[in-house]
């Protein structure tokens, strides 16, 4: 299943490179997953705890039940839009990026160091 979502979500991001439009901002799950965001404050946040091995575990704080990770830090972001696409249980043809971030918005990342 999961290969075959990434399959249908990489077919629908070149279709969109050619100029084919899902019309995302107007789905009705899509108009869901944003109205809950909204409600949470525009934002949903993420601990992210980084190992010695390079993996890393992110956890949302604000919303029970999201949580992803991976075996090193080059695809944190587009992991953590995932795993919220996921919750959301948002098609794999309609995970466009830019639904949940305007291109230039900084990410903020916390991170702990402890002693």
């Amino acid at each position: 299943m999961r290969l075959l979502n990434k399959t249908i979500y990489l077919a629908a991001k070149k279709l969109r490179q050619w100029g084919y439009h899902f019309n995302e901002d107007t789905d009705l799950r899509i108009l869901a997953m944003k109205k809950k965001i909204q409600h949470l404050g525009g934002k949903i946040e993420f601990k992210i705890e980084h190992y010695p091995d390079g993996s890393w575990v992110a956890e949302s704080v604000n919303v029970d039940g999201i949580i992803t990770g991976g075996k090193n830090t080059k695809e944190v972001t587009s992991t953590i839009r995932d795993a919220v696409f996921a919750y959301f249980e948002i098609p794999p043809h309609l995970c466009n990026d830019t639904v949940l971030r305007a291109d230039n918005e900084p990410i903020t990342l916390k991170q702990h160091v402890y002693v």
